[in-house]
């Protein structure tokens, strides 16, 4: 889906010593401290053009970010920057408010616990840190209200320009993510919670290819013949007795589709009695967010908890199309190289690659392949003890809680102080990260994309090689490896990295490589696990980069279909969101 607006990104550049670059410099001088680098000015320069600028981890993209954002704002434009969580948008609308208003800008948070009125006002600052999601949100109630009560005062305003931190995850890996307002209703009644119960229950008896299908590899569930059969002899609840068979067969359905695809510690955490769900890209959880089609009851059902009021959607939009919805849209990323086809045929972007202040030290050790994930835990454990002999610092990253989990469980076995970092030890996230570099620590941490906080070196540890990072599973996209193997050798700093892969990791799983990597560790050598396990990722990311095309052309004959009858795109989708 390609932009649509009228306007046209600015290309020009600020000259250098222009009398607001001089101000802005004087000002980042003065009141943060820091010197405005050459490669800070020049990705600025780019992001005045419709480009996504990737500079590497440690870089200093927020400083980028805010001196692009300056440069737009003085010249008339309202600017909305959005950042990978509501903590880090507050941190540098706060750490930044001084830049902003030594050229006249004022600058604004909208916090996602808000009122209405509050946020209203924080959308009249010229420049506004957010979420995607709490603008696009904001977005569609502005919409729904106005269609109600036409002259209602505007929420978020216009769209005019939009800064992306993070781009290539909210771009590629959020793009297709629909953002929802449900309208609640109340919670299910006798028969319906008797019978999402039961079906949790039932579910678990259920064998795939005998008593159910999948329609593809990530898709629905549908009873075969057999399981039918079996659904009509499996004794029920009298509660159930007002229920159509059909309504019976829908929930059981679902129920086991939650059992194949949705997995606690991984997908979601309970937490303080509620299903809490786990951001798949920055392991975080994901606040007022909640499973739709019946799936969050499913889940609550499974974990014996109190079903939530079943909801509706009454207003939708994915982040790609709201992204679309400005007039200037430009971003900042480690890692967007892999993906800038897609960027350009998606969002005519073009990808600017801008060099290190200083040149890169990092080195990246030889993988280490193991035959199973007790093989890999006593590997890793093995490599983490002869590292803090060295007085090192070490990060391992790992894709989900429950590996997180298990590392840390090893270590404890071993006798290896360390600390965790997931979605459910997240309260002193920032404090974790910023001490990771200190001499003698081990810190383990799900996904690390967007934790924002740099890991500074502790000097001795500088001169002991610096922060190593162990990659404990390969991410279904390369690019998310790279990011978290860029948390090391930052701005010319020492550091090593290390890929660990087995043949049980789920990446074989997700690409259908299973049994031929079990293969593979079989023998001697395990050079062709390694050629394997690229395989999966490149499989992965183009059946991944299809998907999300087939989608972006449903959508835009959808919508365009919806405007010919005169209706509204984001209001009146059909019921089956």
């Amino acid at each position: 889906m390609k932009r649509s607006s009228p306007h046209r990104s600015e290309a020009a550049k600020e000259p250098v010593n222009s009398p607001l670059i001089k101000t802005l410099r004087q000002s980042i001088e003065s009141l943060l401290g820091l010197e405005l680098r050459e490669v800070q000015l020049q990705a600025a320069g780019q992001l005045l053009a419709r480009s996504l600028v990737e500079m590497q981890t440690g870089e200093g993209k927020t400083l980028t970010i805010a001196l692009a954002a300056s440069l737009l704002g003085s010249r008339g434009r309202r600017v909305m920057i959005a950042t990978a969580n509501a903590y880090l948008a507050e941190r540098d609308a706060d750490w930044m408010r001084g830049i902003f208003s030594s050229v006249g800008l004022s600058v604004s948070f909208v916090d996602p616990n808000a009122g209405e009125d509050d946020r209203r006002i924080a959308y009249r600052s010229n420049i506004v840190y957010g979420t995607i999601s709490q603008f696009a949100f904001d977005f569609l109630r502005q919409r729904a209200a106005r269609r109600q009560t036409p002259g209602f005062p505007a929420l978020i305003g216009n769209l005019n320009t939009l800064i992306i931190d993070e781009a290539d995850s909210i771009l590629i890996d959020e793009a297709r993510t629909p953002l929802l307002i449900h309208a609640c209703e109340d919670r299910p009644d006798l028969p319906t919670a008797a019978c999402i119960r039961w079906a949790a229950e039932a579910a678990k008896t259920y064998t795939l290819a005998e008593d159910f299908v999948r329609t593809a590899p990530h898709g629905a569930v549908a009873l075969t013949a057999r399981g039918r059969a079996k659904l009509l002899r499996t004794a029920m609840s009298e509660t159930m007795n007002s229920l159509t068979m059909t309504d019976i067969q829908h929930a059981l359905e679902r129920a086991i589709l939650v059992n194949q695809t949705i997995h606690r510690d991984h997908h979601y955490l309970v937490h303080d009695g509620r299903v809490a769900i786990v951001d798949e890209y920055t392991g975080r959880l994901s606040t007022n967010r909640s499973f739709g089609d019946g799936i969050q009851q499913a889940i609550e059902a499974r974990e014996q908890i109190e079903l939530t009021p079943i909801s509706h959607p009454i207003a939708r939009i994915t982040v790609q199309e709201f992204v679309t919805q400005f007039a200037h849209v430009c971003g900042t990323t480690a890692t967007a190289s892999d993906d800038q086809d897609e960027l350009r045929r998606v969002y005519g972007f073009r990808v600017a690659k801008v060099p290190t202040h200083l040149p890169c030290k990092r080195v990246l050790l030889d993988p280490v392949v193991c035959k199973s994930q007790a093989d890999k835990h006593r590997q890793i454990v093995q490599e983490v003890q002869q590292l803090l002999q060295q007085r090192r610092a070490v990060l391992i990253g790992t894709r989900t809680i429950d590996q997180s989990e298990a590392i840390s469980q090893a270590f404890g076995d071993a006798g290896i102080e360390h600390v965790v970092l997931n979605a459910r030890e997240h309260r002193q996230e920032a404090e974790i990260v910023a001490a990771a570099g200190m001499p003698g620590r081990v810190t383990v941490a799900t996904n690390m994309a967007g934790r924002g906080t740099d890991i500074a070196l502790d000097r001795s540890v500088r001169e002991a090689g610096g922060l190593h990072v162990i990659v404990a599973e390969m991410n279904m996209a390369a690019r998310i490896d790279s990011q978290l193997i860029g948390r090391g050798g930052r701005q010319g700093d020492p550091g090593t990295a290390r890929i660990y892969i087995s043949a049980e990791d789920d990446l074989f799983k997700q690409a259908g490589l299973f049994k031929q990597a079990s293969l593979a560790a079989g023998r001697a050598k395990g050079t062709r696990l390694l050629k394997l396990a690229c395989q999966a990722q490149k499989r992965i990311q183009r059946d991944q980069q299809r998907q999300r095309y087939r989608l972006t052309a449903q959508q835009s004959n959808l919508a365009a279909s919806l405007r010919s009858l005169g209706l509204d795109p984001y209001l009146d989708q059909p019921t089956a969101w």
